[in-house]
Order: structure tokens, then C-alpha cells, then sequence
């Protein structure tokens, strides 16, 4: 069990934003190869953008086995302020930037809520040991 007041583990916080980064900006490029931009599909963009960014957090704290909220929390504000980058080369507005705020935050959300589906174990019934020992072939000799 971890308690409350260990330190954060910051290599792994800081190796899940890299994969987060990396992987989101991947994803943004075969999307723009496949001709799904905000522009032509302003509709269905985001809610790709969100499951691929999703998807890409619950990678991330897979491998880096980071799932304490303290260390999500971290993990989003290390994305936030990488993504400021895009502020500094001026692709991006200091008020869009800001406003990032609450996609990173859901993308966040939905990546622990897609970790907790992928790491369940599935429910095995109590008719299964009675299904298998009926399919097994009984050998008489």
C-alpha cells in the first residue's frame, strides 16, 4: 500500500508526459493524414482528439504504474505546461492556452476511467468449472 506522504515519483511522472505528448501528437498527425482536421470535421475532431488523448493517458499510467491521484494531477499540469510551448512559438493564444486547461483536465479523467476498465479482470461465473469439465472428452479404458 503507498501512503499519502511518500514523494512523488517524478521520473515517471515526467516519462508519462513525454509519452502523452508523444503519442497525442502522433495520433494529431495521422489524423491530419487522414484528412480529419478541426477545420473539415469540427464535430467529430474533438471527441477523437479526446479518445486518442485518453487513450494515450492510460497507456502512459500503464507503464509508468503511476495511479495515485496526486501523481495524475502532476502528470496534468506537466502536459499543461508543456503544451505552453505552443504559446512561445506562437501557435497558440495565452487565452487558448488557458482554456487547454479543461480539455487536458477531461483527457486526464478519461485516461484513469480507461485504465481502471483495461486493468479489471473479467468476471468468470459459477458455471464455469461445471462448462469445462462437460467439454472435456472422458476417456474410458
Amino acid at each position: 500500500m503507498i501512503h499519502q506522504h511518500e514523494p512523488l515519483p517524478w521520473r515517471a511522472i515526467v516519462r508519462g508526459v513525454m509519452l502523452v505528448t508523444g503519442m497525442t501528437f502522433l495520433a494529431g498527425m495521422l489524423l491530419a493524414a487522414l484528412g480529419i482536421t478541426p477545420k473539415i470535421d469540427p464535430g467529430m475532431y474533438p471527441l477523437l482528439a479526446l479518445l486518442v488523448g485518453g487513450i494515450s493517458v492510460a497507456v502512459a499510467l500503464h507503464i509508468t504504474d503511476t495511479t495515485r491521484p496526486a501523481c495524475l494531477a502532476a502528470m496534468g499540469i506537466g502536459i499543461w505546461l508543456f503544451s505552453g510551448i505552443a504559446v512561445l512559438v506562437g501557435v497558440q493564444s495565452l487565452a487558448g492556452w488557458f482554456q487547454s486547461s479543461f480539455s487536458i483536465a477531461a483527457t486526464m479523467l478519461l485516461g484513469r476511467l480507461l485504465l481502471g476498465t483495461l486493468n479489471e479482470l473479467p468476471v468468470q461465473s459459477s458455471y464455469a468449472p461445471i462448462v469445462r469439465s462437460m467439454t472435456q472428452t472422458r476417456r474410458t479404458g
